[in-house]
């Protein structure tokens, strides 16, 4: 069974609403820890489409856009009876007293400025989202691995972490980012053991250290049964965070 499936229990969605892709992307990578669903959309009556056929908990969207501005957008989804009470977060780079009355009478829950920073951003996603506490944690574990490109051969590594979304694995032994990996492991020796199937997220070289002094990789989990997501869902409630 897949993460996001699992754990749309749990999971928000937000709407970003950009015609910059590069913020788009910047934007989802915010957010590769928490349990949010990120669609995106680039201009306004995409996103109006969007807020119309798929349920959506927040919406950012930017004001200026060249096929149909934010403003104009969030007016007509706060009209929708069935949409209304959808939070809408207008973004702009303007200082302009008549750009920000633009956002406020279109009917927008807040207004922020551009450029953002991760922290702000979190923070006002996680005052509308009201995201569960464990969302986005990652919990410090030491336990033995078992990973390869198949079911058939494995190698041995260690895990240091561990969230709902992944792994990160100690090893010297490198798979190209965006590579499937089978894993096996257990969160401790009375339970029974994890088999599932991830992505190489990142890698983290002997050479180029970055969020650990261990060489290994960053792994996000693809597939991986119910019960397992429970269980390591438990586990991070319980344990330090990294």
């Amino acid at each position: 069974m897949y993460t996001k499936k699992v754990l749309s229990m749990f999971s928000k969605t937000l709407l970003i609403v950009d015609d910059t892709p590069l913020f788009l992307r910047l934007a989802k990578d915010l957010f590769r820890r928490e349990q949010i669903n990120i669609l995106t959309a680039q201009n306004g009556p995409e996103a109006v489409e969007i807020a119309k056929t798929t349920k959506t908990d927040l919406i950012l969207m930017d004001l200026y856009m060249a096929e149909g501005d934010g403003d104009e957008a969030c007016r007509q989804i706060k009209s929708d009876s069935n949409l209304r009470m959808t939070p809408i977060i207008m973004m702009t780079s303007s200082n302009y007293p008549k750009d920000m009355e633009r956002c406020k009478s279109a009917g927008c829950d807040e207004v922020i400025h551009k450029p953002l920073t991760r922290e702000h951003v979190l923070q006002i996603c996680k005052k509308y989202l009201n995201l569960p506490g464990w969302s986005g944690k990652r919990s410090t574990i030491k336990t033995s691995a078992n990973f390869g490109k198949n079911a058939e051969e494995m190698s041995s590594g260690t895990l240091l972490d561990i969230s709902v979304g992944g792994v990160f694995l100690a090893t010297e032994e490198y798979f190209d980012t965006g590579s499937e990996v089978y894993l096996e492991f257990r969160l401790n020796s009375e339970r029974a053991p994890i088999k599932c199937k991830g992505r190489v997220a990142w890698i983290n070289r002997k050479d180029n250290f970055k969020n650990h002094t261990s060489s290994g990789m960053g792994i996000e989990f693809l597939e991986i049964q119910k019960l397992d997501i429970l269980s390591i869902q438990a586990w991070v409630r319980n344990e330090p965070s990294v």
